[in-house]
């Protein structure tokens, strides 16, 4: 009878005890942990309520802040509030006797959290890269169902006070989260969960030393869908182009993205959580519009060495396997300074990009079923002349072999005179282009090929010092000499003969890979034109 009485008395007694010291036991199940080790917390309201299924926990206007202990520049501190937390089913057993934090439901309202920290690179790092932490995590936290209502985050550079990376208002539906101290201890995974569901208005990365942000906007994901999409994706750059490029000793190009949707469909997002491996069916870029500048006044970086596509595959951090991604409705803008006097710079730009990647991986097993990476791409040149091309890189080629063939629709070739007139202080006056086939075979170091354009009424002319169109005697007499000497001003000629332009160009491994791309159909546009050799362009390139 006695032993009834205590057994049925024992909530209410544990009661009493826990809720006289509920802010000290919560307090030092918070502080004990590596990140919030001495930090103090602060609560509005605390009520705890147990019995033989575990307890309930209900905390409103909890504050969290570093103590004093922390609050130095070169310490990782935090702010937090929470307007409400509820959690039920927490198991004292679990916690006592095994370090660890089980829970039923747990439903967060409300929360902010920023924190503050110093450049990763002078933080006190263990040996195993992680910083080093003066608590003690728990082996587990288990939670059964999660439900996080607008949850803002921002974290700031302890020395500049700059956001470094934030989170605004997200939105999470979680079941079966587990995060282990092994999970911890593993820089590829994240953690254990059978489904979860969210939104998140907006999310941004700043780097660069703050010149750069990465914005994403109305982002959504459901790992029942295996989907997630991004409304609107933004590469901002912080400063105007001028203004940006003078920072720097050498050319850099100033870019951004305007706008972009992306959604990835079929993805496992099981994989990413537990291994970080990226791996999905389809990815779908579309509305892209991105802007680039570089001004050539700018000394020239012998220095870069920018990798080719093999490489950028190769060197990607994680494992990532994506059977198609898809461009829709991209726009590109190439504008350029050039290094003379020119008073404006010049530009060209390609619109209406629709593009599909096929077999993205870095997988080596996938490689070792077919290396061929696809790329098949359509747009419009100075939204004119129709561009189509088929591209196709071998990975594990030792040597960086791809291919590039396709062809470029009718267009008027003054169109060009945008980025030609600056640059070279020559104007085409008149001409057009019927249509251009490209069949070019490169590597990392020199390409080869054929160029047949068919063209046709194409004539020049010399620009003043002002670079006007402005012709004395003299401009005419050299444009004259240029058009009948030097330049095929039509072809097929009179004769019916078509010209085919051979293709040589070495690489500049100082330059992109889309300046190379650019390099290797220019030399058979100009061989066309001038009617040199390969093994002219050959000897040419041995001189310089």
């Amino acid at each position: 009878m006695l032993i009834g009485i205590v057994y049925l008395s024992l909530p209410s007694l544990v009661n009493i005890y826990l809720n006289r010291n509920a802010e000290r036991i919560v307090s030092d199940m918070i502080t004990r942990t590596g990140e919030f080790a001495g930090h103090e917390v602060h609560f509005g309201d605390i009520s705890l309520d147990y019995d033989f299924t575990g307890t309930f926990l209900r905390l409103k206007d909890v504050g969290i802040s570093p103590g004093e202990s922390i609050s130095g520049k070169d310490k990782i501190r935090f702010q937090l509030t929470i307007s409400e937390a509820t959690l039920t089913g927490f198991l004292w057993t679990d916690f006592l006797f095994s370090n660890t934090i089980r829970l039923d439901t747990a439903y967060l309202e409300n929360m902010t959290l920023e924190s503050i920290t110093p450049p990763l690179d002078s933080l006190d790092l263990a040996q195993d890269g992680q910083p080093k932490s003066e608590g003690k995590d728990y082996d587990l936290i288990s939670v059964k169902h999660i439900r996080m209502n607008q949850l803002s985050f921002d974290n700031k550079d302890s020395y500049t006070d700059s956001i470094r990376m934030s989170m605004k208002d997200l939105f999470v539906f979680a079941d079966n989260f587990e995060l282990s101290k092994e999970m911890l201890d593993d820089p590829d995974g994240l953690f254990k969960i059978d489904q979860i569901q969210g939104y998140m208005a907006e999310a941004a990365i700043h780097f660069n030393e703050y010149r750069n942000s990465i914005t994403a906007e109305n982002l959504a994901f459901d790992t029942k869908d295996e989907n997630l999409s991004v409304e609107n994706v933004v590469f901002k750059n912080k400063l105007e182009k001028y203004e940006y490029i003078r920072q720097f000793s050498v050319e850099t190009n100033w870019m951004e993205v305007h706008q972009g949707k992306l959604e990835v469909r079929g993805m496992d997002f099981q994989e990413y959580f537990q291994a970080g491996v990226i791996e999905a069916e389809h990815v779908l870029v579309k509305g892209l519009d991105l802007e680039v500048f570089r001004d050539k006044r700018m000394p020239d970086d012998t220095e870069s060495r920018p990798k080719m596509i093999r490489e950028i595959i190769d060197g990607l951090p994680t494992r990532i396997l994506i059977d198609t991604i898809t461009v829709e409705e991209m726009k590109v803008k190439y504008e350029e300074r050039p290094d003379n006097d020119a008073p404006r710079a010049g530009s060209i730009f390609i619109e209406q990009i629709n593009a599909t990647i096929t077999r993205f991986t870095n997988f080596e097993e996938k490689l070792a079923e077919n290396d061929e990476l696809k790329i098949k791409a359509e747009g419009l040149f100075m939204g004119t002349g129709k561009i189509s091309l088929d591209a196709a890189y071998f990975i594990t080629d030792p040597d960086g072999k791809f291919t590039l063939r396709g062809n470029i629709g009718p267009m008027d070739l003054t169109l060009a005179n945008q980025m030609i007139e600056p640059a070279t202080q020559v104007a085409l006056k008149q001409g057009k282009i019927n249509e251009v086939f490209f069949n070019i075979t490169a590597n990392d170091f020199d390409g080869t090929g054929e160029v047949i354009a068919k063209y046709e009424n194409l004539e020049i002319e010399i620009l003043d010092k002002n670079f006007e169109h402005n012709q004395n005697v003299f401009r005419r007499i050299g444009a004259f000499l240029a058009n009948k000497l030097v330049i095929k001003s039509q072809n097929p000629n009179n004769r019916g003969e078509l010209i085919k332009g051979p293709v040589y160009q070495q690489r500049d491994k100082t330059k992109f890979i889309f300046h190379y791309w650019f390099q290797l159909l220019l030399s058979g546009l100009k061989s066309t034109i001038t009617g040199e050799t390969e093994e002219e362009m050959r000897e040419k390139a041995k001189d310089n």
